[in-house]
């Protein structure tokens, strides 16, 4: 779990914040920023993460530039700091900002308009939302602020899962990954077994990286389920089916652990997961894994670009979230809506929709004898 009292302070929070209704209980813009970040950490610690990150750096920022707290921050504001986000001052893309930090760098890149940006200020309107709410200010300066990104009608946005050449592409790099060294067996090993994991449960990085053969159980049939707690603290329970169990085993033999233990073993290993102590593991963290899959796609695109170069820029596009989406989609062809939904962990059914859209050559398909001449020869 995030620890709050380790988290950098942004330049300047020490102002002491007047009572207007406040139920937070709180006398300054740091006690309520901490506050709010507690609560986030009860979510996930992917979700504190990112909380943290953004809301550590708009702190900063509207302190060192604006001389303002959250309680006189106004709609231009929010519009300013968009602006700035999209492209921040030279002086913001160095160290030396913040005298009590002076090795961090706030923003050492650009955030690009339209998706990005907007998750930014979702953030931002989560936590000004949460202020206001509880009387801590009045208003929300970021509620109803225009998101740029694109919205794609149902069936219409870009898919997010492998399709069939890419997924075969990933699985043929996969069986020919080199095994030469020591190192590389050690890799080509964590390989299947973190994708085998990922794929069989459908699980999001955050969830892989927080979840151990600890949360392995018998359910009331002696079948093994796997008990994740997903976004929102929201626990699902998936079956354990054999090829998953088989490559659990199979990781741990490999590292001379017992076939199988409710212990702390993890589903997001590092390279060398055990230590001296065989009841110490070491874990990778969401973003580790996202660089580490990243590397993997870059691997099986240089192994097909010689042959098919629009395959190896697919492969560079995909993330370690389209393996979920990948999961999801060939599950879709053999489970029932509602199914599909309880197995995601998905809050609304409609979510669980896009995995039953038709693709776009289908559509193509469809649509091809479809057109003014074509009707009139029809009636």
């Amino acid at each position: 779990m995030h620890d709050i009292s380790h988290t950098p302070q942004p330049i300047g929070v020490t102002n002491t914040k007047p009572a207007i209704h406040n139920r937070l209980g709180v006398s300054s813009d740091k006690e309520a920023l901490a506050l709010f970040l507690r609560r986030a950490a009860r979510r996930s610690n992917e979700t504190v993460r990112r909380y943290t990150r953004e809301l550590v750096r708009f702190t900063a920022f509207i302190r060192k530039e604006l001389w303002k707290g959250y309680d006189a921050i106004t709609v231009a504001d929010i519009e300013t700091y968009v602006d700035f986000i999209q492209a921040p001052w030279p002086h913001w893309r160095a160290p030396g900002v913040d005298h009590n930090h002076p090795d961090k760098v706030y923003f050492p890149n650009p955030i690009k308009p339209g998706k990005s940006t907007d998750q930014i200020i979702t953030v931002l309107s989560s936590f000004f939302s949460y202020l206001h709410i509880t009387g801590y200010i009045l208003g929300n300066p970021a509620s109803g602020f225009d998101k740029t990104g694109e919205k794609f009608a149902r069936g219409h946005a870009e898919p997010r899962y492998f399709f069939q050449d890419e997924w075969q592409a990933v699985l043929d790099t996969m069986s020919a990954y080199p095994e030469r060294s020591k190192r590389q067996q050690r890799e080509k090993a964590r390989l299947h077994y973190i994708i085998a994991i990922t794929y069989g449960a459908a699980l999001r990085q955050s969830e892989l990286a927080q979840h151990s053969c600890r949360d392995i159980r018998t359910d009331n049939q002696g079948d093994l389920t796997l008990h994740i707690h997903g976004k929102g603290r929201r626990l699902r329970t998936l079956p354990l089916n054999k090829a998953m169990l088989q490559s659990i085993i199979r990781y741990r033999q490999f590292h001379h652990v017992s076939d199988f233990s409710r212990d702390e073993f993890p589903l997001a290993p590092r390279l060398y997961p055990t230590t001296q102590e065989s009841d110490n593991y070491r874990t990778i963290t969401p973003r580790q894994i996202r660089k580490w899959f990243s590397q993997f796609m870059e691997f099986c695109a240089h192994r097909v670009e010689p042959d098919n170069k629009d395959l190896a820029d697919r492969l560079r596009g995909k993330t370690f979230h389209s393996l979920r989406h990948t999961a999801l989609s060939h599950l879709a062809k053999v489970m029932d809506i509602e199914d599909l939904s309880i197995f995601a962990g998905h809050e609304s059914i409609t979510t669980t929709q896009q995995y039953y859209t038709p693709e776009k050559h289908r559509l193509k398909q469809l649509t091809r004898d479809h057109g003014l001449i074509n009707s009139v020869k029809q009636a």
